[in-house]
């Protein structure tokens, strides 16, 4: 269901190109929002490559992709777990503190609040007591 404000994600023929082979032909379709929206289907379907393209990672081929009241740099994206290197020397605190880095800046220090922040993203997904450990001896699960 639209809201009166109508949708918060259009796309309009869209099509998504790696090295101008197609992953996404011709998509048309919206999002509510507010609205949980689940992306489904097989391997090399290509639902992460829309979501790359809806947070401004890649450029539409063709088509059109509209953001109706959403700055980009407002949308979060987990990547597959092949895209994250699990031998970096991360805790799980540190790595879920990056969400910071937008208000924080590159060379800014984290105040004690979005260290706060973190921990209760942390505890929201069942992980509390896992701060401290090291991304790497986390399960698939767990690290998602």
């Amino acid at each position: 269901m639209v809201s009166a404000a109508g949708p918060a994600v259009r796309l309009h023929d869209l099509t998504l190109t790696y090295r101008r082979h197609p992953a996404v032909h011709h998509l048309s379709g919206r999002f509510a929002p507010g609205s949980l929206t689940a992306l489904v289907g097989p391997n090399g379907a290509g639902k992460s490559t829309l979501l790359k393209a809806i947070m401004g990672a890649m450029r539409p081929h063709a088509g059109r992709l509209e953001l109706d009241g959403i700055d980009r740099q407002d949308i979060a994206y987990l990547p597959q777990l092949a895209e994250l290197d699990r031998s970096f020397p991360i805790n799980v605190l540190d790595l879920v503190a990056l969400g910071a880095w937008r208000r924080v800046g590159m060379f800014g220090r984290l105040a004690g609040s979005h260290v706060e922040q973190a921990r209760e993203a942390i505890a929201a997904v069942g992980l509390a007591g896992f701060e401290r450990r090291v991304i790497g001896t986390l399960s698939g699960g767990q690290l998602q």
